[in-house]
């Protein structure tokens, strides 16, 4: 499958800040901005301390995690490291940390040296913290009713002029999506987060500078994942056959619609397989993340904060070697992987919680309309202003597409969604991905987890994953049967047969694209189908069986 998922990027800018070497027999030395000191000694004699100087940023960005600090490495010497006003992420006991800032102010860094002989010396440092640009996507955004409204109608837009294979394309990124690479995506600096050529780079970045030993992690983790990735996508077909099922009239003869308890079971085991491939992807990314060298965090510490242009252009040809041997699904997971890695590691609790406002209603088509295109064109770039544009015409009657009635139908479903994705207190979509982050998160530490530290996680995660699942079924549900509803003219006049010829139009004039070369191709009215962004041929088994009418019958009642 040859999937390029959309994202996100940052790049160098690593100063040097000296610290301090030990002296002999309890003397001091100091240089420029820093101090250190060296005891010990055999009798009538000195021993020379450990070098204590420290290497790290002069100035960060508050909250921005992944900056590395080191001091030289020394055969048999051991380390401590403290951070004031701010925190240590990986390697406290090793010659380099990486770090998050704190707020404001000033990060102190400190590290005591202390050689096999016993002799210590302590290396201080300081970076002043500069403000973080505000981000203009965030979960509030994400969640409000603005946004929601139009990516709503958008799906809808979707459903109603689309078929089956447009709705089975499906960015691999979303999957396992708790590593905030769709909030660096949205808020890059250099806003280029929609274009295709944004997670080849970061992705390049990171394989570029990983060693052959990290490699191996992820093309394990590759090998072990893809089956569990595939029977993912797989079963994203009943539900998505159910719901043109319901579009299309074609529901099962003595049923009403569709049933409530069904989609929301599917749903829950679908959430549950990616909670699975979520905690096996932390655990594998927590443990790169103890293993990188101080020229490996120097190196992707000087990516923290940065937008796409800044990063070194690697492209896939300085890592064609690290991919070799792999088929093509582990060479796409290897690349989502990758992408993951960095983000996780540049990233918080505050990136990995937020999601895109279609992260939900992914069953109808709208990521075809959108992402089709862009497969397969180096440096295409998506128009970020399609979601709201087009959605508009399902929200807003008086562009004509649909009548008052229909718009306030399609309208309506901010509100009712709302408890499953963020009212309800004590159970919500939001609330669920916070959890289920925060568990994950805390694998990144300086020591290895320990076995009942990870069956927590676990279990932490298996829970609100089972009910995000639900929460997510839930609003899907209310989504298709709306949608049905408005375009079936079920209840009442809301399209009229001009007005669905002029949605056709409308998705034709946006999916007719020219490229630089001068090729116009016309995408709207594919009948292609697939399994992420890979085509799956009509003649596929599993194609045949996960649409049956043996299998989506059960969702209707």
């Amino acid at each position: 499958m040859t999937t390029r998922a959309i994202r996100w990027g940052l790049l160098p800018m690593l100063a040097t800040m000296l610290a301090a070497c030990g002296g002999g027999g309890g003397g001091t030395s100091s240089d420029t901005g820093s101090s250190g000191s060296g005891t010990g000694g055999g009798s009538g004699g000195t021993t020379t301390g450990p070098t204590a100087t420290i290497t790290a940023p002069a100035t960060v960005t508050s909250g921005q995690a992944g900056y590395a600090a080191s001091v030289t490495s020394q055969s048999g010497a051991t380390y401590v490291w403290t951070v004031t006003n701010g925190s240590i992420m990986v390697g406290a006991n090793s010659d380099s940390i990486a770090f998050t800032a704190g707020p404001s102010g000033v990060v102190t860094l400190t590290a005591k040296v202390t050689n096999s002989a016993g002799v210590s010396a302590t290396g201080t440092a300081t970076a002043t913290i500069t403000s973080a640009r505000p981000a203009p996507f965030n979960i509030d955004q994400a969640v409000s009713d603005g946004a929601q409204s139009t990516t709503l109608a958008f799906s809808g837009f979707g459903m109603m002029t689309g078929n089956l294979g447009a709705q089975s394309f499906f960015p691999p990124g979303k999957v396992a999506d708790y590593w905030g690479f769709q909030y660096l995506r949205d808020n890059d600096a250099d806003d280029m987060g929609h274009n295709t050529s944004f997670l080849t780079r970061v992705s390049c970045n990171v394989l570029y500078t990983l060693s052959d030993a990290q490699i191996t992690m992820l093309k394990s983790l590759a090998k072990n994942q893809v089956s569990g990735i595939n029977l993912y996508a797989w079963k994203r077909y009943p539900l998505m056959k159910a719901f043109r099922r319901l579009m299309d009239g074609n529901v099962p003869a003595g049923t009403s619609g569709l049933s409530l308890d069904a989609v929301k079971a599917a749903s829950r085991e679908l959430y549950l397989i990616d909670g699975q491939l979520s905690y096996e992807r932390a655990v594998v990314y927590a443990n790169i993340y103890r293993s990188l060298t101080a020229d490996q965090k120097a190196y992707l510490g000087a990516m923290a904060g940065k937008g796409y242009k800044s990063w070194p252009a690697k492209s896939e040809e300085d890592v064609r070697a690290k991919t070799q041997g792999l088929t093509n699904d582990e060479v796409v997971a290897m690349m989502t992987y990758a992408g993951d890695l960095y983000s996780w590691y540049a990233g918080s609790v505050t990136s990995d919680v937020y999601f895109c406002p279609e992260r939900h209603g992914t069953y109808f088509g709208s990521f075809y309309i959108k992402d089709a295109p862009a497969v397969g064109h180096a440096d295409y770039s998506i128009d970020e202003t399609m979601t709201a544009t087009v959605g508009k015409a399902l929200v807003d009657s008086s562009l004509g597409y649909i009548s008052a009635d229909g718009a306030a139908l399609i309208n309506a479903l901010t509100t009712s969604q709302k408890a499953s994705l963020y009212g309800n207190a004590e159970s919500n979509i939001v609330l669920a991905r916070t959890k289920i982050s925060e568990a994950l998160r805390s694998l990144i530490t300086s020591t290895e987890p320990s076995a009942a530290t990870l069956s927590q996680v676990k279990a932490t995660v298996d829970q609100y994953s089972a009910v995000y699942g639900e929460l997510d079924g839930a609003n899907n549900y209310q989504y298709a049967t709306t949608f049905q509803r408005v375009y079936r003219n079920v209840g009442g006049t809301y399209l009229t047969d001009a007005q669905k010829t002029s949605l056709a139009a409308l998705r034709k004039k946006y999916m007719t694209v020219t490229y630089s070369d001068g090729t116009t191709v016309d995408y709207s009215g594919g009948a292609k189908y697939f399994l992420y962004a890979a085509e799956v041929p009509e003649t596929s088994a599993d194609l045949a069986s996960y649409t049956s009418d043996s299998v989506t019958n059960s969702f209707f009642k």
